[in-house]
């Protein structure tokens, strides 16, 4: 069952009427727990269900009993509390890693196992884990130092972990503020379902409109051998452009469809576009993970009393008090490229990432000091367009790295970025030769367009949902039947094309 499939769409359906219907708080709750069973065996398999519940029945138990060991406040028990956390750790982390391990070694495992005749079992890692075993390892954190009590009902302990919008790609959702809504009885509010579809349809409009078309004209680019290095270029400008209204657009539906159900998710996005370095652009893109890797990584190492302890060891004053901060972001980026895979590729690119913000760290009196001396005023537009221009480049050039198969292939990359620097393909119409017409391209760039603005005027505090909320209902209808049959018209789908999955879905 594919988020973009009939079947998924009917599939909501069912479980808004059902919600609704019920009316009592524990059969909701029950609900929510069916249909992320249902979304999660039906998105992997009946098999990988049985092994996420079993981890969320360990990681349940486990902390029930810290907490009751915590409560007897004793030196053996302390000690016997940090071997049961990190029992929970190794289960909770290490079923992450092994899947997104052994999933990448599968295939060679499968080519040397078949000169024997011996067929592997087919591999299918639980949907969604990349996202709830972050979460699990951050309430495990949050129990042993006391936050706040942990879950003792299993069944909503199952469905805020299963929660089946939020398992396809994200947010990461923290217990703390999920589930107290889990415990709520939710009414039927007309204004926040349709809210809830109005920006369903946006993140449908972005992903079916937008990024599986930009999708055929990269990956029709990225394929062919004789490539140019400025169009291969241009092909991963575009890739940035694909991989933002696709993760985002699957978010918008997710977000929707909380929001149809009265539960509010944590925003994954605030205008990444107009970020003006790369630090700021992580504080806008991927929120949740950010939040997590600031919450549970990077504050731990940056306030370790050893790394403190180091730090104060160097001489010049600024540096001394920035090391902390500039080892815990390395430190951070690492694991955020580990993340999203398990090659070396994703090491590098999170060190890329992280050269970036630790640099700026290290580098801030520097900075400040050439702005002076070059009587730079990063007030005024021009300095902001180019800082925005700046940050895009650079993150256009590490998505290279994911974008590749393996460090090798960043290599021949690069390569072919030198190789060939005529400009010539991008304006002879080469383009058009690589899945989509001149109309389709031209298409395209109207919408990244519309994209763009829509990210500034965000920025700017416009809100286009509020602001048609406040308008006649026949002026909104006209909107909503026009997105509708925007999707219908112009969607990339079809039995020519392949329906893409979301991106963000395989991390």
């Amino acid at each position: 069952m594919s988020i973009k499939s009939l079947t998924f769409l009917v599939f909501v359906l069912a479980v808004f009427c059902l919600y609704y219907g019920v009316q009592k708080t524990k059969l909701q709750k029950m609900v929510i727990l069916a249909a992320g069973m249902v979304c999660m065996a039906s998105m992997s398999s009946i098999a990988a269900t049985a092994v996420a519940v079993l981890l969320v029945l360990s990681i349940y138990g486990i902390a029930i009993h810290m907490e009751d060991l915590i409560g007897k406040g004793k030196g053996a028990v302390s000690k016997a509390v940090k071997g049961w956390l990190a029992l929970a750790v190794f289960l909770d982390i290490g079923m992450l890693l092994y899947f997104k391990f052994f999933k990448h070694t599968y295939v060679l495992l499968q080519e040397m196992l078949a000169a024997q005749n011996i067929t592997l079992t087919r591999l299918v890692v639980p949907i969604g884990l990349s996202y709830y075993a972050l979460a699990l390892y951050g309430y495990l954190m949050d129990i042993y130092h006391k936050k706040y009590s942990a879950e003792r009902d299993f069944f909503l302990f199952l469905a805020y972990v299963t929660y089946f919008p939020a398992i396809i790609e994200g947010p990461v959702n923290l217990y703390k503020k999920m589930a107290p809504q889990l415990r709520e009885r939710h009414v039927f509010d007309g204004n926040k379902v349709v809210m809830g579809l109005q920006r369903g349809l946006w993140g449908y409009f972005k992903k079916v409109v937008i990024a599986d078309r930009i999708g055929i004209l990269v990956m029709g680019i990225l394929q062919e051998e004789t490539a140019s290095g400025p169009l291969l270029l241009y092909a991963m400008v575009l890739y940035s452009f694909q991989i933002y209204t696709d993760f985002s657009g699957g978010i918008d539906v997710i977000m929707g469809i909380s929001e149809m159900l009265d539960i509010k998710l944590t925003e994954n996005f605030k205008s990444p576009l107009v970020s003006s370095s790369v630090t700021e652009y992580w504080a806008r893109w991927h929120i949740s993970l950010g939040g997590f890797m600031e919450k549970y990584i990077y504050y731990p190492i940056a306030l370790n009393r050893r790394v403190m302890k180091f730090s104060r060891k160097i001489p010049n004053k600024y540096l001394s008090k920035a090391f902390s901060s500039a080892l815990a972001s390395f430190i951070v980026f690492i694991i955020v490229g580990i993340w999203h895979g398990t090659g070396w590729n994703y090491v590098v690119y999170g060190l890329y990432q992280a050269f970036f913000v630790a640099g700026a760290v290290l580098l801030m009196p520097f900075y400040k000091k050439m702005k002076s001396v070059l009587h730079i005023n990063d007030k005024t537009l021009g300095w902001k367009i180019f800082t925005v221009l700046r940050t895009f480049s650079i993150l256009v050039f590490g998505r290279i790295f994911i974008k590749s198969a393996d460090l090798r292939g960043v290599g021949i990359f690069f390569q072919r970025l030198a190789a060939d620097t005529s400009p010539h393909a991008l304006f002879d119409g080469s383009i058009y030769q690589f899945g989509l017409d001149y109309k389709n391209v031209f298409l395209m760039y109207a919408c990244i367009l519309l994209v763009i603005a829509v990210d500034i005027l965000h920025e700017r505090g416009v809100r286009f949902r509020e602001l048609l909320m406040q308008q006649g209902i026949v002026f909104r209808y006209i909107v909503y039947y026009a997105v509708i049959f925007a999707i219908i018209i112009f969607g990339i789908y079809g039995p020519e094309f392949h329906a893409a999955d979301f991106i963000y879905q395989a991390f």
